[in-house]
């Protein structure tokens, strides 16, 4: 039962795009439905009396089962490629010979067209899928050509005209066969392909959160706070929507790193960019602008941004940073606050806060200057 289910949610993931039937499975499962139609050829041609194509199929039902529990699983999954189109192919052009063109052999060969771009770009080497099924495309086109041009010169081997009914199944039997192959290997090929845009797509959402992020702090880094804050202006002169600035700097942090090592100023940064986060409301936003500094941009009027300063000021210092197993510092901030107007560009708001922020430093630290 548990086997059931997940076989039915992988199937299900698949379908989705969000995963891939990996080679193993996918050639397994291939060699093993090739042997099961050459099986049902076997038993037919032995029925018509035809020998040769009878015995053939015999071996070819050995050779699928080999190459689907044995090579597929040791990863040869070229070899069975190859193997596959010229057994095939050989296969076709030897019944239609036998048979005669009207048991529809030959459209196996067609079927392998689309096999032809999908199993090679499946394989690990991508970089030269395209000159593989170039090959292999045009290796079976030529076949179907040269057999329809030679074929009115020969008279079929077998006489079969005893076994109208046989002829018409096995005549059904690979139309709807060639048609399904078709069907499935542009199928699969399509499902690669949207599992392939899924993880593109996912990749460019990660690379584009990764390009906002501050690497070590994990919180918006100065290009995506600066194009923000360029939005909150226009939204400002547009809709009055007022917002403050507040840059705030790690007091003493060149000491820290001097005394307490790189790893333990590391330390006391992320742990900082926690509280920010931590002690922002909602629509409020933090970055690390750069170094030790750190920028808000706080919703509202100064009072309200110097409200959510204090208590950010306060959270920093009543905590202990524990650098080692033995010891721990307490750190202390100080912090700017400027407020947006509508005569004032960005750069100067930033360079506002800056500037009180520094008169804070210059005048006791651990406070916040409004």
């Amino acid at each position: 039962m548990n086997m059931i289910i997940r076989l039915l949610h992988t199937i299900r993931q698949v379908l989705a795009g969000k995963q891939l039937v990996n080679n193993e499975n996918k050639f397994r499962i291939m060699c093993i439905a090739t042997a099961g139609i050459h099986l049902v050829f076997c038993v037919v041609m032995g029925l018509l009396g035809a020998d040769f194509l009878c015995y053939y199929n015999v071996v070819i039902v050995l050779l699928y089962c080999f190459l689907g529990f044995v090579a597929a699983g040791k990863g040869a999954f070229r070899l069975i490629l190859v193997l596959l189109y010229l057994e095939v192919e050989f296969h076709a052009i030897a019944a239609t010979f036998l048979l005669g063109w009207n048991w529809e052999f030959m459209l196996y060969t067609l079927s392998l067209l689309p096999a032809a771009f999908y199993l090679p770009n499946s394989l690990s080497n991508r970089g030269k899928h395209l000159r593989y099924s170039a090959i292999l495309s045009a290796f079976a086109t030529l076949c179907y050509f040269a057999v329809s041009v030679l074929i009115p010169r020969f008279q079929p081997y077998y006489d079969t005209s005893a076994y109208p009914g046989l002829r018409g199944f096995i005549r059904y039997y690979n139309i709807v066969l060639a048609f399904f192959l078709q069907l499935v290997f542009s199928f699969l090929f399509a499902l690669e392909n949207r599992y392939m845009e899924n993880l593109l797509r996912k990749e460019n959402i990660e690379l584009g959160i990764e390009a906002n992020l501050d690497p070590l702090t994990k919180i918006r880094n100065r290009r995506s706070m600066s194009r923000r804050l360029e939005e909150e202006m226009e939204r400002m002169n547009r809709e009055n929507e007022l917002f403050c600035v507040v840059m705030v700097d790690i007091d003493d942090f060149k000491r820290i790193n001097d005394t307490c090592g790189h790893d333990a100023g590391d330390y006391v940064l992320t742990g900082i960019a926690e509280i920010l986060a931590e002690e922002l409301r909602e629509n409020d936003l933090c970055c690390r602008w750069g170094g030790e500094e750190f920028l808000l941009l706080v919703h509202g009027l100064r009072d309200d941004a110097f409200s959510v300063a204090e208590r950010i000021r306060k959270r920093v210092n009543e905590r202990e940073f524990q650098i080692l197993d033995d010891r721990s510092i307490h750190v202390s901030i100080t912090l700017g606050i400027a407020e947006a107007r509508k005569e004032i560009i960005l750069r100067e708001l930033i360079a506002e806060a800056d500037r009180k922020m520094y008169y804070g430093k210059n005048h006791g630290k651990n406070q916040v200057v409004a």
